[in-house]
């Protein structure tokens, strides 16, 4: 069944993934409202732009949602029972982006975030859910940029486990068709699990990053423990992305998804990493 809205908001319609949400919703012939913490100079065509703070001021968010018929989070998780306390109506329609962090052996904020987002969204009695999608790449990601900027500048990747973790990156485009079909389509009640469609270990990320930025990487295997102690230092070192102790970490965990639940529930056939990473390159978003 498809809903009959008028209004699609998108919180973070000017981010990353936000924007590529809120085109995908214009095409489709919604009236998309972006809801951005800053006012903008200039505007896509079919698009309307509102100034609110997802986190900050109720009277404000309300004020920019108040003629809604749906929303999409995809500013953080952690603004959602601010967003839920500001929604027009029990009736208006909520899609959250999430993340697979909830999931971690290693519990950190944005974890809980997540979690909490989701009781949040269980505790409003459905109208709407929240989507987590494994690591998100694409456009001007903060994760394969960043990695293709140290495969450049490196001559040899030190990587805990030697690169043994499974990995499972999803992209942008697929993570917004996805968010636009949960909002605009009866798909059940339930948070879903967003994965891309296959698992790698993380060497064979870099051996595919590296080949579409024109580098053979030499992988060596070092402890976790060492490279987080080293971690800080790319904080002081400019020709380095900067890689926190907590990023090492979770290099050392397998992020493996079952498809299946997305691929019933949304129709969800999300393209593999190496097209992905052909994509970018084609579009030029790996010159870091």
């Amino acid at each position: 069944m498809n809903f009959n809205w008028k209004k699609v908001a998108v919180i973070g319609g000017t981010g990353n993934t936000g924007k590529v949400i809120a085109a995908q919703l214009r095409d489709a012939g919604y009236m998309t409202i972006v809801i951005a913490r800053t006012a903008v100079n200039s505007s896509p065509a079919g698009i309307i732009f509102r100034t609110a703070d997802a986190g900050g001021d109720k009277a404000q968010l309300q004020a920019a949602l108040e003629d809604v018929d749906c929303v999409i989070n995809a500013a953080h998780a952690r603004y959602t029972r601010n967003i839920i306390a500001a929604l027009p109506s029990s009736g208006t329609r909520l899609i959250t982006l999430g993340s697979t962090r909830k999931f971690t052996r290693f519990p950190d904020q944005k974890a809980a975030d997540v979690s909490d987002a989701e009781d949040a969204h269980r505790d409003a009695h459905g109208n709407g859910l929240i989507i987590h999608p494994t690591m998100i790449y694409g456009g001007q990601d903060n994760n394969i940029r960043r990695l293709a900027g140290l495969i450049r500048k490196l001559p040899v990747l030190p990587l805990p486990l030697g690169g043994q973790a499974l990995m499972q990156p999803v992209h942008r485009d697929d993570v917004a068709r996805a968010a636009c079909t949960a909002a605009c389509k009866d798909v059940g009640e339930g948070p879903i699990t967003l994965p891309g469609g296959q698992a790698l270990s993380y060497r064979e990320i870099v051996t595919i990053c590296g080949e579409a930025v024109g580098r053979r990487p030499c992988i060596i295997a070092v402890p976790a423990s060492l490279l987080g102690f080293a971690a800080p230092l790319t904080a002081i070192l400019p020709f380095l992305p900067t890689i926190g102790p907590d990023e090492v970490r979770r290099l050392t965990e397998d992020k493996d998804f079952d498809v299946t639940p997305a691929a019933r529930r949304l129709g969800f056939t999300p393209i593999g990493f190496a097209e992905g990473i052909a994509r970018m390159r084609a579009a030029g978003e790996l010159a870091v």
